[in-house]
């Protein structure tokens, strides 16, 4: 056993101790984090050659005794086979979860040369060399290198992706992810089929980064593996799925391991699989708008940097037929980004005038969530200076009453998925059924509040009302209606196009749309948070009687993490860091109790619940959706807001509010709202590693913890406040309701 300042690892015995022969070589063994590192990798080289990764992450019950780990296994022994030549030293190094890459020292090759003949190269499939090339274009531009970005892009693909497949009497094969794949708010889809020919696998679980391994839905029907293998039963209902994190310090050459526990309780891995992982941001940047031969010129590119880099390109007819259709696809979808049109913001009326005597609202749900209470306190505003609202909703949800207290009449779309549908009839037939079942004609004015909310714009043109679109989403809506085909993205273009006015609450969310805005008839104004509410309730709030009824000890310190749990808010990074401060600091972790508030019944939901269960940590909670939220403001001591994608988060207002210690990501308008390091703490969105190490420095210097909240009490109240801030909307739809309709 050997050991650095950061690792301890041993390799089984060579042929003399302590040297390597030349040539062919199996290497095997472990290696294992010292407190504060946690290995999730390992990879050799001979002579400054080319790095080869190991297959890292196999089971060690042995292991996990000698460390006195609590789990049963200990994920870190590896085997990596490798061919040395005539090297003359081997050089290890292994990879730490927050992405540094720790050296495990370089030892001597001895013998005469003994090389063996190189492998055949890997082959492209077709659909990763064309997903491939659209991620090259959206890195390079309009105006970049397609050669050096050909070459960059060849070197981040793993020379070798499955490196490992399930060893007999295990069967199994995996879809997805592929060579090439999107990590959509930090997580991965996995998909394949696993099945023993003569034992019973109790469950299959995967994992990125080997700190807490993830149940997959595994026993579905899979009768094309029945075919292959009729003499087994069990193939009849092997297929497995899932998603599974991947946290941000350990994107580009992602590697994933789906183990199978036996019915022993024994685990074996079973598949090691390496991808180029890129995330939404990546996929949100413009296809540059050129000629038609461009895309063939920078297929032309990556061709040639892929064969430098070792891989063969097919030549045959499905590679055809998917160029053909890459093609097309990248002529469509190029044609959407248009050059940017100026951002001059429109001039608010001050004072403001009258406002309205009828609105129509709209809105995708009433669910107690950021855009649609965003909507509610504004027409509480409109209510109260007269103007009859009118809600038309795609789907009805817990708001309902608050804004029937308004009073407000509330439509609930017939056919809401006709709302976001492919078939433009369909959506023009609830349009048309819609605008008279609003009353649409006797508005003043159209709001349509988010992306979702387009269809409110296509009511506004059709009974020619102004209108008014709120965008929320720091997202372009290609990305946003990812899975639709192109008639309702055309109908979203035409939206933006008929819009009076379009309003952003950050310069952020609006550099997503320049391509779509045109001069004067967009401008951005703020959300804000009621202060005054707010200081109403800390007034006369008994923390201690709070947190008991909440049931938190008057000793630990409550770290909150609130909003609707979803992929987007990224909740699953936050147990991953949890679990990381665990690593890293178990004194601190223990001390604390760590409560995500926001928690409903999807599948999202679900898996964050096995996470949670696969760590093992009782002092982290989940709680259900709920209107008091007030309340865990009042217990909290660090507020966290884990989001991979926010515009103007009302977690952040509220939590200045309270005066709290804010740890976030720091994504679109996070950074306007707050300044790094004087009123919060962001760390980039989904790593993990940071979010650990700064919520345990935040914890460690209650001092600077206090000094941020205040500071950030002070900006929210300057800045933010609802009475400075609502008034400011309202002229804005008093304006657009004065307008001449497009």
């Amino acid at each position: 056993m050997q050991e650095t300042p950061d690792l301890i690892y041993h390799l089984e015995p060579p042929a003399a101790p302590g040297l390597f022969p030349s040539g062919p070589l199996v290497l095997q063994g472990w290696v294992h984090g010292k407190p504060g590192r946690h290995v999730v990798d390992l990879r050799a080289r001979g002579d400054g050659g080319r790095w080869i990764r190991a297959v890292y992450g196999l089971p060690r019950a042995d292991l996990a005794a000698h460390f006195r780990s609590p789990r049963r296994h200990l994920l870190a022994g590896f085997d990596l086979g490798l061919n040395l030549g005539d090297s003359r030293q081997v050089e290890l190094e292994a990879l730490d979860l927050s992405g540094e890459w720790l050296p495990l020292g370089v030892h001597p090759v001895v013998l005469p040369p003994n090389v063996a003949p190189p492998p055949a190269p890997p082959v492209i499939a077709a659909h990763d060399f064309f997903r491939a090339l659209e991620l090259m274009l959206r890195r390079a531009g309009a105006a970049g290198d397609l050669a050096a970005e050909a070459r960059r892009i060849a070197r981040e693909l793993p020379h070798l992706q499955v490196v490992r497949f399930p060893h007999f009497p295990l069967r199994g094969h995996l879809h997805h992810p592929s060579l090439v794949a999107l990590n959509q708010f930090g997580c991965m889809t996995v998909q394949g089929w696993l099945f023993h020919e003569s034992r019973g696998i109790r469950r299959v679980l995967g994992s990125y980064d080997l700190l807490a391994c993830q149940p997959l839905e595994h026993g579905a029907p899979a009768a094309y593996v029945s075919e292959l293998y009729p003499q087994f039963p069990q193939a009849a209902h092997s297929g497995f799925r899932g998603l599974l994190d991947l946290p941000a310090q350990l994107r580009g050459q992602a590697t994933l391991r789906i183990y199978a526990e036996m019915d022993d309780g024994g685990w074996e891995l079973c598949h090691l699989q390496r991808s180029l992982a890129f995330d939404g941001e990546e996929a949100k940047a413009p296809l540059p708008r050129r000629p038609f031969f461009f895309h063939a010129r920078a297929a032309g590119h990556l061709r040639k940097a892929c064969r430098e880099a070792g891989f063969e390109i097919p030549s045959d007819a499905a590679f055809a037929i998917a160029a053909r259709a890459s093609r097309s696809d990248y002529a469509g979808r190029s044609r959407r980004h248009r050059q940017a049109g100026p951002d001059e913001p429109a001039p608010v009326s001050v004072p403001p005038p009258m406002a309205p005597a009828r609105a129509v609202l709209c809105t995708h749900n009433l669910n107690p969530e950021g855009a649609p209470l965003f909507l509610l306190e504004l027409a509480r505003r409109l209510a109260a200076q007269g103007t009859a609202l009118t809600v038309l909703t795609a789907a009805d949800g817990t708001l309902r009453a608050d804004f029937a207290k308004l009073p407000a009449r509330i439509v609930v779309a017939a056919n809401p998925a006709a709302l976001t549908a492919r078939d433009g009839k369909a959506f023009h037939d609830e349009i048309s059924r819609l605008g008279p079942v609003g009353d649409v004609a006797a508005a003043d004015v159209v709001i349509a509040n988010t992306l979702s909310g387009f269809w409110g714009i296509h009511l506004a043109r059709a009974a020619r009302k102004p209108s008014l679109l709120y965008l929320h989403e720091s997202t372009i809506p290609d990305a946003f209606y990812r899975s639709v085909a192109s008639a309702p993205l055309d109908l979203v273009d035409a939206a933006f196009a008929a819009a009076t006015h379009i309003s952003f609450l950050t310069e952020a969310t609006r550099n997503y749309y320049r391509p779509w805005l045109r001069r004067g008839h967009h401008s951005i104004n703020p959300g804000w948070v009621e202060i005054e509410h707010i200081d109403q309730f800390r007034a006369t709030a008994d923390r201690l009687e709070l947190r008991r009824r909440l049931g938190v000890s008057s000793e630990s310190r409550v770290v909150l993490n609130l909003g609707t749990v979803c992929e987007r808010k990224g909740q699953h990074m936050f147990v991953r860091a949890i679990e990381q401060l665990w690593t890293d600091d178990p004194g601190l972790a223990q001390s604390c109790q760590f409560l995500i508030v926001g928690a409903r019944a999807t599948p999202f939901d679900r898996a964050l619940e096995q996470l949670v269960r696969e760590c093992g940590r009782p002092n982290v909670r989940l709680v259900a959706e709920t209107s008091q939220v007030l309340d865990y403001y009042a217990a909290a001591d660090v507020c966290v807001c884990s989001s991979y994608e926010e515009s103007f988060p009302r977690v952040i207002l509220e939590a200045m509010a309270f005066a709290r210690p804010i740890v976030a990501s720091s994504v679109h308008g996070i950074p306007e709202i707050v300044h790094p390091g004087r009123e919060a703490e962001l760390v980039p969105a989904g790593d993990t590693a940071a979010l650990a190490r700064t919520l345990g420095r935040l914890l460690h210097d209650p001092n600077h913890a206090a000094a941020l909240g205040q500071r950030a009490r002070d900006r929210v109240a300057e800045l933010y406040d609802a009475r400075r801030v609502l008034p400011r909307h309202v002229a804005l739809v008093s304006r657009v309701a004065r307008s001449v309709a497009s």
